[in-house]
């Protein structure tokens, strides 16, 4: 059986694979010089840097499944965060995972006791809950959930509203309290990690079987989906006028890119966000974890110097510094490095080091993501569109039948394929 998969992401490349591993032919058209979608990296000047800041939750369970592990090199965070507040730095991590940091996570006042003690109850319940308990039942914010469980307004703001925040690309804490429950379990399952050579090693080696076969097409822009007589979904048409045909289709794009070729009705909005690198002789800080930033009106939510992660991101005697702002912004590239450079000397003010050393870095690139996830407010996931599409010959893979996250795009690819394989 011949099957089109219209998408080069994440999840079109899972069931392309799945699919190609049960005997049938399959084209992948991507649209773009290369696949991955927002799963990729580049190489510049020696740099490598992803399209975005992103991370890899080990625990993830369709990662594990998907991934040969051994093979991406991976190179692991530390537990918890780095709280920029005035002209400190406060330590919150988890001891039991991180004991270096028992006593500066104990006497940091950048949140109570009480969180802290709420925070271990919080990992012993949902790292023991199964998965589907998690998503089960009722649901409300993020930031109600919280409340709900006693968390003060100190640990909300000056923590979760910054971490979860960037994950979820909504500083509002708005979205569904079963995503962050997801969220919370994976990373007190295990560790958060990057391939050592970027994100993109992830989406290139579900690849590997595909483009050995010489299944992908790149650079093959689908201008509309094709029905036979019948009014079955028999292929697609490039903007070149090329028509590829096959006895089913998959639509593995963005929820927006998905409606425009299907007219179906796709999750509404969008979250985006803005990364920008820069590069420096001398590390800002030690150490594996992220920086928070919880000053008032902060435009750089979060910094990570990811060469103390991974190394192999900068040529020898360079350092990365990736920056990650919530949101869509119009001001220039020049005005936002201007500004974020500013942010980041708020930051790390107070520090002599990081002050010294940041008068040394430089702009290295900007990647603006205005369609980074979808928004997933209480009660969204139900309501979520179907692998099977309801019409005849036409599938869809992407994270928009799930949730937005790498571990859902993997699943809704195994399910895409898992249903083509059911209706033969």
């Amino acid at each position: 059986m011949k099957i089109v998969v219209v998408g080069g992401g994440v999840a079109g490349l899972v069931g392309a694979r799945a699919l190609l591993r049960k005997g049938h032919e399959v084209v992948l058209l991507e649209g773009s010089d290369g696949v991955g979608g927002r799963v990729r990296s580049d190489k510049v000047d020696g740099f490598t840097l992803d399209r975005g800041f992103q991370v890899l939750f080990k625990a993830y369970p369709a990662a594990q499944r998907q991934l040969e592990y051994s093979r991406l090199d991976f190179q692991a965070f530390e537990p918890g965060a780095l709280i920029a507040q005035d002209e400190r730095r406060h330590v919150l991590s988890d001891p039991f995972r991180d004991p270096s940091t028992l006593m500066p996570s104990v006497l940091s006042g950048i949140v109570s006791l009480k969180d802290k003690i709420q925070t271990l109850l919080l990992v012993n319940e949902l790292s023991r809950k199964p998965i589907s308990e998690i998503l089960a039942g009722s649901d409300e914010t993020t930031e109600s959930y919280l409340r709900q469980r006693g968390f003060s307004d100190k640990y909300i703001n000056n923590f979760i509203r910054p971490f979860y925040g960037g994950i979820f690309q909504d500083t509002s804490l708005t979205t569904s309290a079963k995503a962050f429950q997801f969220d919370f379990k994976m990373l007190s399952n295990g560790p958060t990690v990057v391939p050592a050579g970027g994100m993109g090693q992830i989406s290139e080696q579900l690849a590997e079987e595909l483009r050995a076969k010489g299944c992908i097409r790149l650079n093959s822009k689908v201008a509309e989906l094709v029905r036979d007589e019948q009014g079955r979904y028999s292929g697609a048409r490039l903007e070149s006028g090329e028509v590829v045909s096959g006895e089913a289709l998959v639509v593995a794009t963005t929820a927006p890119e998905a409606a425009r070729l299907t007219g179906q009705t796709m999750p509404p909005g969008q979250s985006g966000t803005v990364n920008l690198y820069f590069a420096g002789t001398a590390p800002l800080y030690k150490g594996k974890k992220l920086v928070l930033n919880s000053n008032l009106n902060p435009l750089v939510n979060l910094a990570m110097q990811l060469t103390n992660v991974a190394p192999e991101y900068a040529p020898p005697g360079q350092h990365l510094l990736s920056t990650s702002l919530v949101g869509s912004f119009e001001n220039s590239d020049e005005e936002l490095y201007t500004k974020a450079m500013t942010d980041l000397c708020r930051m790390f003010r107070g520090d002599a080091h990081a002050e010294i050393a940041l008068t040394g870095y430089r702009p290295v690139a900007i990647y603006r993501i205005p369609y980074g996830q979808f928004p997933q407010p209480p009660g969204i996931h139900p309501t979520l569109p179907d692998n099977d599409s309801g019409e005849p010959g036409l599938y869809f893979a992407g994270e928009f039948t799930e949730a937005s996250s790498i571990n859902a795009a993997m699943i809704s690819g195994e399910k895409a394929a898992e249903l083509i394989e059911k209706h033969l």
